[in-house]
């Protein structure tokens, strides 16, 4: 698997530090007092899990972070902090496997741009019925307007702003996320053009 080679060959490959999302999120919940009550987070494609544990970190919360790739779930699951080890898990499992439990938030970073169509329909359904009633959805994708990335690579046939470099990528644009996801009420936290920190 590509991405059981990435982190076999350089473990945290975006650093330890949260992404930007993570960061957003947690304050977003907590300016609203959302986490009074313990939330019920799920994280879907979480890498080596540096979102989950913020999120346990900083929040009211338990956090179920799941990825396709083994390599990255054995990373995150030694990471896990002794003090967090009964409100942070990680399975390793492809989202398309989840069972049909709610969740609060559900959360998904830097995932969505890596899905072929078919797969983001998919992954769409599968976050709509994962949702509790008024639960929430954070979600950071690639958009067109990205100058680093966007068109780099081969055209993806019969996909518009689908590019394959080293792996696929999809970039959205707003009207094409605000199309994907009208079974939510949306709501824009932020947009702004950022570089990963590697």
């Amino acid at each position: 698997m590509f991405w059981d080679k990435v982190y076999g060959d350089s473990g945290q490959v975006w650093g330890d530090k949260p992404s930007e999302l993570a960061v957003a999120a947690a304050s977003y919940l907590r300016k609203q007092k959302l986490d009074e009550q313990p939330l019920a987070v799920l994280d879907i494609g979480c890498g080596y899990g540096r979102d989950a544990l913020y999120l346990a970190a900083n929040l009211r919360c338990a956090v179920l972070g799941v990825d396709a790739s083994e390599k990255a779930i054995e990373i995150a699951t030694r990471a896990v902090p002794r003090e967090h080890k009964e409100r942070v898990k990680f399975q390793k499992c492809n989202f398309v496997e989840l069972d049909h439990e709610k969740y609060d938030i559900v959360f998904a970073s830097h995932l969505y741009h890596l899905l072929k169509d078919d797969e983001r329909k998919r992954l769409r359904r599968i976050m709509g019925r994962m949702l509790k009633p008024d639960g929430l959805l954070f979600l950071s994708t690639l958009s067109v307007k990205d100058p680093e990335h966007y068109g780099k690579g081969d055209p993806v046939p019969g996909e518009a702003n689908s590019f394959h470099d080293k792996t696929y990528l999809h970039f959205c644009t707003k009207e094409e996320l605000i199309g994907d996801f009208d079974f939510l009420y949306m709501k824009e936290i932020y947009e702004h053009e950022f570089y990963e920190s590697r």
